[in-house]
This record gives C-alpha cells, structure tokens and sequence, in this order.
C-alpha cells in the first residue's frame, strides 16, 4: 500500500486513536490501583477497623466515617480529609461535603473551605450550617460586609443571631467604620451596640482601655473583667477597687473579696500572683488566652473568666 493513498492515513489515524484511548484507560486504572492502596494502607494504621471490601456500601461507608472521625478528633486533619474526599466521589452528599468544609477550615484551608461551601449552597441555599461556616471563614479572612450579606439571608430564613450581628457590627467599628445603611443604623459607635447589646461588655472594657482608659474603670465589672486590669499601675484608689488594691499591697481593705484576692491581701507581696483562664460556658473547654469566639464550638461572648492563686515566678536573673 502506497504511504501517500488516503486509506492508509485514515487506518493510521484510526490506530493513533485507538492507542490514546488504550494508554488513557490504562492509565486511569494505574491511578485507580495506586488510589485504592492509598486508602488500604490508610486503613490498616487502625488494627480495629478490617474492611476488606472497598465498595461503598453502607456498611463500609459508616466504618471509614468513624475511621475520619477518629483521625480528626487526633488533629490529623490530611488523613480525614482524604477518606472524606473519597467518600465524596464515590457517593457524593451534603454531609459529607460538610464534613470537608469543616475540616479545610480547622486546618486553615480558608479559601477551599469557602468554595465548598459555595458547592453547597448552590445545591442547598437555605443550609444553615453551612451559612454559619461561611460567616467564620469571612470573620477570619476579613470579609466584614460579606457577614452582613449572609446575616441578611439569616433574616431572610427567620432567623435571628444577634450575637453574630453584634459581632459584625464590632468588627465594623473597629476596622473602619460602620457604613452599611440599614445594617449599621443606630449603631455608630461602640457605645452604641453595648447599649443594644450588653453581652459584649468585655469586648467593650478592652475597647475603652484603648482610647478612654477613665471610662473603662466606670464600665467594668471588678471581678469578671479582672484579668483586664490587674496588672496596670493606673487603678483608680476608690471603694470600688478597694479589694483589688489590698490584693496588690497598695492600701488596707476590709470588705471580703472572693478567695484568690483574699489571700493576696495577707500573704507577703512576693509570693504569689493571679493567673487567669478561660473557660466556655458552650463547651466548657478550657483556655489560656480569652477568644470572642471560642476556637472549639465557635460560640460567641461565651468565655468567662477563671481566677488562680499561683506561687510568683521569679524572672529576674535569666539568661538567654
């Protein structure tokens, strides 16, 4: 046959085809071999999950869910995900795509975590949990007015969150101003959404520390809002700190105090001191550091604080 006759350039082209489309699914079934060694392996680190079939039936579909559940309670974050991401292509749901939303934002994944949820508003638009997650990651990334938008479909649903919105009108105040017209009407100061909304107090007292320390005194409740203040030299020597001062041998008090402050006043000045943590009335876990939003539930205003007598740590003389 002549190489220049037409049939043999269609036969050609026919081969070439047939060979990509040869290579293409041997390929595909390469990647398929290697992605189901992957998952077998990933399973055999836990001796008490045995699944020797990987069809996603429901049975096996509830073990690799405790299987990631288990890896994500550890803070192994990339092991969870990859189950969960197989799970998705195999057997594609709202939950599942939940669960991949949640965990790309605990690893700090934001902006997969965001797209994910956007995946599930699209087929989902009124799902509330996927809409409170969208709030976080805007919370985290900065999107501030992006809030006010998801608090508005919030409204939309009969839904009221005023702590959220008390949130997002502090995050507007203090990072530029609140000028959203019908969100930040009546609310053009910090003042202004503590009067609406008295459960930001603490948040207002840091504020105040700031810009009118004097005020901060006047606002602050002596005792919850103690770590705020304890260690500054400007509290005000009137009856309202009276407890505060004796504890840090400034002057004599005799009205009981709560049984940190207590002991304070009659110990020698050098040998103990307070510590503070921070506990979630959500949650109830513990904290070392005070968060507007508890990094474990995400609950808002939740924190309270908690008072400890701890022996005073010498920190003078080290070296570095």
């Amino acid at each position: 046959m002549d190489f220049r006759d037409p049939l043999f350039s269609v036969i050609v082209f026919f081969v070439i085809v047939l060979l990509s489309v040869i290579v293409t699914l041997i390929a595909g079934r390469i990647r398929e071999y290697f992605r189901q060694k992957e998952i077998e392996k990933l399973l055999l680190d836990f001796e008490y999950v045995e699944i020797e079939d990987l069809k996603l039936d429901k049975a096996s579909k509830n073990a690799l869910l405790l299987l990631a559940k288990a890896y994500e309670k550890t803070g192994d974050y990339e092991k969870a995900l990859k189950i969960y991401l197989w799970i998705n292509k195999n057997d594609e749901s709202i939950d599942i795509l939940r669960n991949i939303a949640f965990l790309y934002f605990k690893a700090g994944f934001l902006e997969k975590s965001k797209k994910v949820v956007y995946n599930i508003l699209k087929v989902k638009p009124r799902d509330k949990e996927a809409l409170k997650l969208l709030i976080w990651i805007d919370e985290k990334l900065g999107n501030y007015k992006e809030i006010v938008d998801v608090l508005d479909v919030f409204n939309e649903l009969g839904v009221d969150l005023p702590k959220e919105k008390a949130n997002a009108l502090i995050k507007l105040i203090t990072h530029g101003g609140c000028n959203i017209e019908d969100f930040c009407k009546g609310f053009e100061s910090f003042e202004d959404i503590y009067k609406k909304y008295p459960f930001v107090r603490r948040e207002y007292v840091a504020y105040l520390f700031k810009y009118d320390p004097r005020k901060a005194y006047e606002v602050l409740d002596v005792y919850e809002d103690l770590d705020l203040y304890f260690y500054k030299n400007d509290i005000p020597k009137n009856e309202k700190f009276c407890n505060i001062l004796a504890a840090k041998k400034e002057t004599k008090c005799d009205i009981k105090a709560p049984f940190e402050l207590e002991v304070l006043k009659y110990i020698p000045k050098n040998l103990g001191e307070l510590e503070f943590e921070y506990i979630c009335n959500a949650c109830k876990k513990v904290f070392p550091l005070y968060s507007t939003r508890c990094p474990n539930c995400h609950e808002l205003f939740s924190q309270k604080l908690i008072t400890k007598l701890a022996e005073k740590k010498n920190i003078e003389n080290i070296e570095f």
